[in-house]
C-alpha cells in the first residue's frame, strides 16, 4: 500500500473544485468533503452555475491537497436550499457511499484488485510490544482460494537510512563492544560500497482481495466488509474495513484510496478504537486455520449475516427491550442449531448447550434461573423465550428475572451459537471453551 493512507476510524476533511465530467470542468462549483465514522461521507457545497446538473451519479474534483478525487452517489439536487439576488445559488449537505482520492473514475469503474487492512488487524497477528521480534518477510506470507477469489497476507514496512549513523543509534555500557561493532560495520560497508543499510521503522499486516473478474469499488467494499466482520467476531469488538487501496490492473501502480460510509453509533466507535491485546483475544492469529476459516465463512455469510452484524454493530449497552429481543433471537438461533446438529425437538435447547458449553457457560447459565426454581434448563429457556414473544402467555419467568438476568441469558446464548459457527469454521473445541470462558458475563455463580 501506498505511504498515504486514509482510515476509515479518524475524520477527514477535504476543501474542492467539483464538476460533472472532465468536459465540464466549466460548470464546477466549490465544496468540501467531510468524512467522519459516525456520519459518513457528507459534501457541503454552493452552485452558482446552472449548467451543473440537478442530478448525477458520481462528481470528480481537485482537492486541497492536489489529488484528484471522485465522490459516488448518487447525487440529486434538487431538494437544494436556493438564494435568490443578483446570483441565484443552491446550497446545502449531501451525504454520499464513497469517495475515491487519486484519480477520476465513473460509478461503475471496475478494478483489478485491493489492498486493505481492518481495524486492530496488527495485534490480531501479531502483539506490537514485541513486533520488533518479527521478521520483514517479502511477498505472499500466506494465500487463500476461494470460488472465484483469492485473498493474501502481505507485510508492509517503512524503513530509514542507517548507513552513516548505525552506531549513533545503538548503546551499551561496554564502550569496547561499541567500537567494535563500529570497526565491523565499516568493514561491512567496505565491502559492499554501493550497499545502502536500512532500519526498519515499522511492521504491518495487510490483505490483497482479488476477484475472478475486476469488480466495482461499491463491490470491493461490500466483500472486504464480510472478510472484515469475520475477525470481529473472532476478536469480540466491531470491526470494519480500516486503510483500503484499489488498482486498476495487475500492478501495483496508480492506487486510489477508498473511504465508505458506515455510519457507527459513537459507542460502536468507542468499542471499535479501544485497544485489545494479542493475548487476550478471544480469538488470535495462533488459534485459527485463516485458509479454512475464511473460505467457509465466506461460503455461510448469507446465513451468518445477522449474527455478524451484532458483533460489528455492538453497543455494550442494553436497554430492556433489547435485551427482551437478544434472547428471542439467540434463543430461535440455538433452536436451528439443533435442527442442523438433527437433535430431536424436545432437546433443541439443551442439547446444543451441552455439546458446545464448556462446563463454566453450563454453570453460569443455570445459576440464573436457580435462583428462582428447580426446573430444567431446556424447560427454563423455552419457557422464557415463549412469554417474550407470545401474547396471553403467563408472565412467570419476567416477573422474577431483572434486566441483568436478559442480558446475561442473551448473551450466553450468543456464545453457543457462535461456538456453532466457529466449529464449522475449524476452530478446535478446546479454543472454543477458551472463547466462551473469556467472554461470559459474571452471572453471580
Amino acid at each position: 500500500m501506498s505511504k498515504e493512507v486514509y482510515s476509515a476510524f479518524k475524520e477527514h476533511e477535504f476543501f474542492g473544485e467539483f464538476f460533472h465530467t472532465e468536459t465540464s470542468y466549466g460548470a464546477r462549483f466549490a465544496g468540501k468533503v467531510y468524512y467522519s465514522t459516525e456520519e459518513g461521507l457528507t459534501l457541503e457545497y454552493n452552485i452558482a452555475d446552472s449548467d451543473v446538473p440537478n442530478e448525477c451519479e458520481e462528481l470528480i474534483g481537485v482537492l486541497n491537497n492536489g489529488k484528484k478525487c471522485t465522490l459516488i452517489g448518487p447525487f440529486n439536487f434538487n431538494n437544494s436550499g436556493q438564494r435568490f439576488g443578483s446570483v441565484h445559488t443552491k446550497f446545502g449537505k449531501h451525504g454520499f457511499t464513497h469517495l475515491l482520492i487519486g484519480d477520476f473514475v465513473k460509478f461503475d469503474t471496475e478494478f483489478h484488485h485491493c489492498r486493505f487492512t481492518f481495524h486492530h488487524m496488527q495485534e490480531f497477528f501479531y502483539p506490537q510490544g514485541h513486533i520488533g521480534k518479527a521478521p520483514y518477510i517479502e511477498g505472499v506470507l500466506e494465500k487463500i482460494n476461494g470460488e472465484d477469489w483469492s485473498l493474501e497476507l502481505e507485510n508492509r514496512a517503512t524503513f530509514k537510512d542507517v548507513t552513516h549513523n548505525l552506531i549513533n543509534l545503538m548503546r551499551t555500557d561496554q564502550s569496547e563492544a561499541i567500537e567494535q561493532l563500529s570497526l565491523a560495520f565499516d568493514e561491512i560497508k567496505n565491502k559492499h560500497p554501493d550497499e545502502s543499510f536500512l532500519y526498519r521503522n515499522t511492521l504491518e499486516f495487510l490483505f490483497k482481495y482479488e476477484a475472478n473478474t475486476p469488480k466495482t469499488s461499491s463491490e470491493l467494499s461490500k466483500n472486504i466488509n464480510r472478510i472484515s466482520s469475520l475477525f470481529s467476531i473472532f476478536m469480540d469488538r466491531p470491526t470494519f474495513p480500516d486503510e483500503v487501496e484499489l488498482f486498476p490492473n495487475i500492478e501495483a501502480k496508480n492506487p486510489v484510496c477508498l473511504l465508505s460510509s458506515i455510519h457507527l453509533e459513537s459507542r460502536t466507535v468507542d468499542l471499535a478504537k479501544s485497544s485489545p491485546s494479542h493475548f487476550f483475544m478471544p480469538i488470535n492469529r495462533n488459534k485459527v486455520d485463516l485458509s479454512k476459516a475464511i473460505s467457509t465463512w465466506l461460503n455461510l455469510y448469507e446465513n451468518y449475516r445477522v449474527l455478524s452484524t451484532t458483533f460489528q454493530y455492538e453497543t455494550n449497552y442494553r436497554t430492556l427491550h433489547s435485551a427482551y429481543s437478544d434472547v428471542i433471537l439467540f434463543a430461535t438461533n440455538i433452536e436451528s442449531v439443533a435442527n442442523d446438529l438433527g437433535m430431536n425437538t424436545s432437546n433443541r435447547y439443551e442439547g446444543p448447550i451441552d455439546k458446545y458449553g464448556s462446563e463454566e457457560l453450563k454453570k453460569a447459565l443455570n445459576s440464573i434461573f436457580s435462583k428462582h426454581n428447580n426446573k430444567s434448563l431446556g424447560t427454563n429457556i423455552s419457557d422464557l423465550r415463549n412469554e417474550l414473544a407470545h401474547v396471553g402467555r403467563p408472565k412467570k419467568l419476567i416477573q422474577i428475572l431483572d434486566i441483568n438476568d436478559y442480558v446475561n441469558v442473551g448473551r450466553i446464548l450468543k456464545l453457543v451459537v457462535v461456538s456453532h459457527l466457529l466449529e464449522k469454521l475449524g476452530i478446535s473445541f478446546k479454543n472454543i471453551h477458551d472463547y466462551q470462558n473469556k467472554l461470559l458475563p459474571s452471572t453471580g455463580s
